[in-house]
């Protein structure tokens, strides 16, 4: 079977943060999701509105 080189692309960028996050806990992947997000928002310059997750 033929897979789309962007699908490729994706499965292999799923397995990579997979394997970056696998031997955190839930809270832990959290927090490293929430960090890397404010890294993308002060890259990109971006003014979205986020939690941090031990926020309600």
């Amino acid at each position: 079977m033929k897979v789309d080189k962007s699908l490729q692309e994706v499965w292999n960028w799923k397995d990579k943060v997979y394997q970056e996050t696998k031997h955190l806990s839930v809270r832990e992947t959290a927090r490293k999701i929430h960090e890397d997000v404010q890294q993308i928002k002060k890259k990109y310059g971006l003014k979205l509105k986020t939690l941090h997750p031990s926020e309600k």
